[in-house]
């Protein structure tokens, strides 16, 4: 390891060109940072050949081994990436969100500050992601209803500040899911749900209310003797 500038960078990392480095930062094994995207000679996309802005790492930031960052990523502020995750190009991480082990982040997408997202969650492309939202682990998020079928502009979920999606649900394209809302793990989610609402199931529903999961978190944390949960109020 090589340690510039407070900057700790693996030997075996590698930088493009057009890359602006924070302080502090910390690049892990095998890392790649402003990678330029590659298109398929069938891809039904034109080939990349456009100019890039500056992929921007901001300070203390964490890189952990083989995760990949493509040309014109912006990372806030003490994020942190895990192991084999990819960030693509004209995406932007707010400060202190986690990526996890093995997530995918597709192109064009904005998550914004104290996000987690959990272990191999897809996060696809046009995606807008609030502020301290939780995306569990497994998580997958569609952009096009038609499956390259026939040509439909791709549009990404939203996710609202303070939203909760559980392990293995899949949200479709277009989707809102509001403000503080609970997504229950396995769900498919095909429609809009309101703020503060607990929604679960295939085709998902409303089984709830944000108020009634957090008091029985609260009342479940309390007979394990666990802190409270990180949405009490």
């Amino acid at each position: 390891m090589n340690s510039v500038q407070n900057n700790t960078i693996s030997n075996t990392a590698c930088i493009k060109e057009n890359v602006k480095l924070g302080n502090g930062i910390i690049v892990q094994d095998f890392v790649v940072i402003g990678k330029r995207p590659e298109r398929a000679k069938i891809s039904l996309f034109a080939q990349a050949t456009r100019e890039f802005k500056p992929t921007i790492i901001g300070d203390y930031v964490t890189l952990c081994a083989g995760s990949i960052i493509y040309a014109a990523v912006e990372l806030g502020n003490n994020v942190f990436v895990g192991d084999y995750a990819s960030i693509r190009e004209n995406t932007s991480v707010g400060e202190s969100t986690i990526i996890g082990r093995n997530v995918t982040v597709e192109c064009d997408t904005r998550i914004g500050k104290a996000c987690k997202i959990q272990t191999g969650a897809h996060i696809t492309g046009e995606c807008i992601i609030g502020d301290k939202v939780f995306i569990g682990p497994e998580v997958c998020t569609t952009n096009d209803s038609y499956m390259a079928l026939v040509d439909v502009p791709m549009q990404g979920p939203v996710f609202e500040d303070g939203c909760v999606v559980g392990a293995n649900s899949t949200i479709v394209p277009g989707v809102r899911i509001g403000k503080n809302a609970v997504i229950a793990s396995g769900s498919v989610v095909f429609q809009n749900v309101p703020d503060e609402e607990f929604w679960m199931g295939n085709p998902a529903r409303k089984v709830g209310t944000y108020k009634q999961f957090i008091g029985t978190a609260k009342m479940f944390a309390a007979k394990k003797k666990c802190k409270e949960p990180r949405h009490s109020t």
